[in-house]
Formats: structure tokens, sequence, C-alpha cells
């Protein structure tokens, strides 16, 4: 592309080298203003990785060819144009105004010491006519700077929005694995942790108390089959409307758990032979499933916790509906009331799961022999979800 237009500026120059008019005329000698004008065209080929020095060839080429008394024709002025033009497109604004206003001059100076017999038209031709046919140049090379300068910031703010797009997906897909374990890990943990300790407490009176170890196993039975039900809803919420049509759909529509369902784990857990007493303050209400859903998976963790690393517990649970608070404490007392490891992923996903609602939760020794778990969870942002049962 580059040698077609030194090419064609050639072509141009060396016609404008021949060109002669009424009262003014070329020199004799036609090879001088060809060579000039060759040179000038290799020039403007090498203008694209080198503009200025590009630029200072072509001007010293013209005002020479002008000084030997060519007329500044357009056609003559083509390779200083071109270099011209490419320079104010890959350039500063200020850099083309002075390398501009410099070629202006020295093209008039050129022509003006050629000119030894000056009349009026050749005066205009060589002073006027010279910024007429060259300004035009660094007015289009403005323009197409201009443009290219838009079009690369209207790029670099899509290539920013396809970030920020592809930073919001993973931001989202993290968001979403952590649910999933943290869903997974309370679901499944709790069941398995309450049929660990049935199982244990069965192995232990098999021997001594026959019938109570049969109650206990018969209660182990439940316990799996809650886990494995759950375990089946959260994967069904997993899966895509058409991932298996063959399927029952009764998996991922079945509601989620909420405070009406705490007494089905407070059972399991007493079945286990963990003393578990619950103690409600306030009046019972509907509150948001969202809401309802956290409190209740908090109290389970807190329970799971409970069944896996106390020593003969007492627990107590003590929920209290506040006008614009709800609050729910598992305390438990035993001989070793602390879960072995505070930073465990059960703790972790209580306080994910009360911020998420705007809540918190203290965990932490309560005294001699006690542990507890405090949630606390402000009513007032969910006041308009409140639906009633």
């Amino acid at each position: 592309m580059n040698v077609l237009v030194a090419l064609v500026a050639f072509i141009f120059a060396a016609l404008g080298a021949s060109l002669s008019t009424e009262g003014i005329l070329r020199p004799a000698e036609l090879l001088p203003g060809v060579l000039l004008s060759l040179v000038a065209s290799g020039a403007l080929f090498a203008a694209g990785r080198h503009p200025r020095a590009a630029t200072v060839v072509a001007i010293c080429c013209e005002a020479t060819a002008c000084a030997a008394g060519y007329l500044p024709t357009p056609l003559l002025l083509a390779p200083l144009i071109g270099c011209l033009y490419r320079l104010t497109v890959l350039g500063e604004t200020k850099a083309a105004a002075w390398w501009t206003g410099i070629s202006v001059g020295a093209v008039m100076l050129g022509g003006a010491a050629g000119d030894a017999d000056p009349t009026g038209g050749s005066l205009l031709l060589r002073t006027v006519g010279v910024a007429l046919w060259l300004l035009p140049a660094v007015f289009a090379g403005r323009m197409t700077h201009a443009q290219r300068a838009y079009l690369r910031m209207v790029q670099a703010r899509a290539e920013d929005a396809e970030r920020g797009r592809e930073d919001d997906l993973r931001r989202r897909l993290s968001e979403e694995r952590l649910r999933i374990a943290r869903d997974l890990h309370d679901v499944v943990a709790h069941h398995l942790a309450v049929a660990n300790a049935q199982a244990g407490t069965a192995a232990h009176l098999l021997a001594k108390r026959p019938e109570q170890a049969r109650e206990l196993l018969a209660g182990l039975g439940g316990s799996t089959s809650a886990a494995l039900r759950e375990l089946k809803a959260t994967v069904g919420l997993l899966r895509g409307p058409g991932d298996d049509s063959s399927a029952g759909t009764s998996a991922g529509t079945s509601p989620a758990p909420g405070l009406d369902q705490l007494q089905e784990v407070i059972e399991a857990c007493r079945a286990a032979g963990i003393d578990v007493s619950v103690v409600t303050d306030g009046t019972p209400r509907p509150l948001p499933p969202l809401v309802e859903l956290t409190a209740f998976r908090i109290v389970q963790e807190a329970l799971t916790n409970v069944t896996k690393h106390a020593v003969r517990p007492v627990v107590t649970i003590s929920i209290a509906y506040e006008e614009d608070t709800f609050s729910a404490d598992v305390v438990n007392t035993s001989a070793r009331p602390t879960p072995a490891g505070t930073g465990g992923y059960g703790l972790i996903g209580m306080r994910e799961r009360a911020l998420a609602v705007g809540g918190s939760v203290r965990t932490g020794p309560a005294g001699h022999d006690r542990y507890a778990v405090a949630l606390t969870i402000p009513l007032a942002p969910w006041q308009e979800d409140r639906v009633p049962r």
C-alpha cells in the first residue's frame, strides 16, 4: 500500500514538474525536478515509520524544486502533502502545527528565491497557493487522527465492559460454588453427624439395652433418609430443566426448610442421646423465606457441631421474635463444649449465611463448660417481604 501511494505521488510530482502557465515558465531542464520528486516520493514511502525525517526530506526537496523555478502546484507538492498528512495522523497537534508552518514557510521562501521577475500572479501562486495546497492535508490528518482516537476509545470501553462482564461472571460463579458447598455441608453434615451419633449409641447399648438400641437404629434410618432427600433436592437445584427429562421433578421443587421443620432436627438429636430444649420468646410469626432458611440452617449447623464435638451435651435453643429483630441462641453445656477447630467450614458457612441476610453470628465460649452460637437478623429491611403461610 505504501509503495502504491509513493508511486502515485511520484507520478503526480513528475507531472507537476513539467507544468508551466502563461507568464510563468518552468525550467528548461525537466530531469532535476523529476529527481527531486523521486526523492520526495521515497520519503513518503518511509513516512509511516519515520514521519518527521520523511517530512524534513520532503520539505527540502520541494523547497529546492521551487527555488529551481518549478511551479508549486498541488501535483508537484503531492509527496510533501502526503508526508504532512502522515505526520499529522501519527503525531500530536502541537507538533503537527509546527511542521506545517515550517513546510509552508520553506516552500514559500524557495518559490520567492526562484522567481527572478515576480508578477502578481506568480507571487500569489508561490505564497497563498502553497498554503492552500498544504493546509487541507493537515486538516484531513487531524480529522483522521480524531476518528482513530475515537475508535480506540470505543474499543477500549468495549474491552473494559467485556472484562467487567467476565469478572462479574467469575464472581457470580465463585459465589454460587460457595453457596452450593455451604448447602451441601449444612445438609449432609448434620444428618450424617446425627446418624453417626445414633449408630455409636446403638452399638454401646446393643448388649445391655437391645430394645433401646433398636429404637436408635430405627431413628438412624430416618436420619440417613433425610440426608438423602435433602441431598437429592440440592442436586435437583443444580440441574437444568432439560438435563434429565426422565427424572422426577419433585426434587427441584421441594420447598426450602424453615423454622417449622426445626422440631424434626431436634427430635433426631434427642434420638441420638442429646438433651435438647427449646425456649421461645415472643409470638411466633411467619418470616421471609430466606430469613427462615438462614435461621434453620444456622441452628442446624450449631446442633451438628454439638453432635460431633461435645461430650454429654445439654443444649438450650432460645428463639426470640421481636418487633424488628429475630434472634436464635444455641447454648450447650458439656464436658467439652468448644467445637474442634474454630475455623471450620461450618462456622464459616454460618457467618456467610447471616451476612447474606444482613445479620450476624457470634460463636465462642459463654462461661464455664458452655459454648454459644448467637444469631441476630434485623427484620426492618424485610418488612415488605413477609408472606403469610
